[in-house]
């Protein structure tokens, strides 16, 4: 529990202690010798130890009163090697509850120093309180708990005492005025000391305050949302899932590049840009694709004219986009000569288009073939010319390679 929170329990209890009937203890001096465990923060690398205490104070005629103690914790490091000798002095004022049965519970809380040797001299602010139990007008036993913050260091200990509790001198008190003195004492000393609880207070809250603040950096940078090894500060995917393969942006890796992450990847190799399906493999043909090349020749010419490269090119690029696809080439030709000289010509110029993807365009010669039908698949009947030049023909025929 920090100290912030301890504080404002402390502060809750204060208010709500303002509904309950007050305590009407016997006013006058008090010294109370008690002893007890002082449980030092873990953080101090000093081990827990004896604690004995005296307090000398004064108990008013209503439930205040104020106490200055003094406390010895002598111990050693938490190796054992060193003593520290570990002396505290406060000042604290004590708020009593309703008595009930001879039990008086009380609140306090107060400022100090604890002076660790050879270490540290630092300033302190407790809260706590306590159980008194009344043998008599005078004579009480006493257990007291406290929470100790060192304003310095930062740390957290805690105080467990028992031990008796003294009031005496209170009708002397009252004959010889001292009471309405030490009243005024303490009323002229109170600016000084509410202006030294203020400053305490300041430099404790601007403490608190750059601790928080670096305790939310040290968050911030140390923190993984998804725990895929990549900080949230350099992590461009924060919800990627447990067990997931991250690149150095945090995101998951997709090896092949085919916008298919590796753990969603059934096919893993597919080429860099390749139309994929959502499990990351080529997508497959649903029936063959035709295309028709208007390539014209020459009169028996199989040389195929540069001006017609750019619809030889499309194929060419539908095959590279489509690695798993080969293309069949067919040449066509009208009635006009001979059966035998008709298939020879529509075979070379196939052909002659398979030479241009292949040497040209870069096409694999295993993914693409050339056949030649002659006059014997005519799409008109050779009875015009204009169904004629219809018939002369190539035409790419794509298919998929998977079974």
């Amino acid at each position: 529990m920090s100290f912030l929170l301890n504080k404002r329990i402390f502060i809750t209890s204060l208010i709500a202690a303002s509904s309950i009937t007050q305590a009407q203890p016997e006013e006058g001096f008090t010294i109370a010798p008690s002893i007890g465990y002082y449980n030092m923060d873990n953080h101090r690398g000093i081990k827990n130890d004896t604690a004995l205490s005296l307090g000398l104070g004064y108990q008013f005629g209503n439930p205040w009163a104020v106490e200055f103690v003094y406390l010895n914790a002598d111990s050693k490091t938490s190796t054992g090697s060193t003593s520290v000798d570990a002396d505290q002095f406060r000042l604290d004022g004590l708020y009593h509850l309703e008595e009930r049965n001879q039990f008086t519970p009380y609140l306090a809380a107060g400022v100090g120093t604890t002076d660790l040797s050879p270490g540290s001299n630092n300033a302190l602010i407790n809260a706590g309180g306590g159980l008194k139990y009344a043998l008599n007008d005078t004579l009480s036993l006493r257990g007291d708990f406290r929470l100790i913050k060192d304003i310095e260091d930062h740390e957290l200990d805690n105080l467990t005492t028992i031990g008796l509790h003294f009031v005496f001198g209170g009708d002397l008190v009252d004959k010889s005025g001292l009471k309405e003195k030490f009243a005024e004492a303490v009323e002229e000393k109170k600016p000084e000391y509410e202006e030294e609880v203020a400053a305490i207070k300041e430099q404790v809250e601007e403490k608190i305050a750059d601790a928080e603040e670096k305790i939310a950096e040290v968050k911030v940078e140390n923190t993984d949302t998804d725990n895929d090894g990549i900080k949230d500060e350099s992590d461009l995917c924060l919800a990627t899932s447990a067990n997931v393969s991250v690149d150095a942006t945090g995101c998951a890796l997709d090896t092949d590049k085919d916008g298919i992450a590796n753990h969603l990847d059934m096919c893993a190799n597919s080429a860099s840009g390749a139309k994929v399906d959502e499990k990351g493999c080529y997508l497959v043909l649903e029936s063959q694709k035709s295309v028709r090349l208007d390539v014209q020749f020459g009169n028996n010419s199989i040389v195929v004219d540069q001006k017609y490269y750019t619809q030889i090119e499309e194929v060419a690029d539908f095959l590279t986009e489509y690695p798993n696809t080969n293309a069949i080439i067919e040449g066509h030709t009208d009635d006009r000569g001979s059966a035998s000289y008709n298939q020879a010509i529509s075979e070379k110029r196939a052909q002659a288009i398979v030479d241009v993807l292949v040497n040209d365009f870069g096409i694999s010669a295993e993914r693409v073939s050339a056949i030649g039908y002659g006059e014997e698949q005519p799409l008109l009947n050779n009875d015009t010319e204009s169904n004629r030049s219809i018939n002369r023909r190539v035409t790419a025929v794509i298919s998929s390679n998977e079974a």
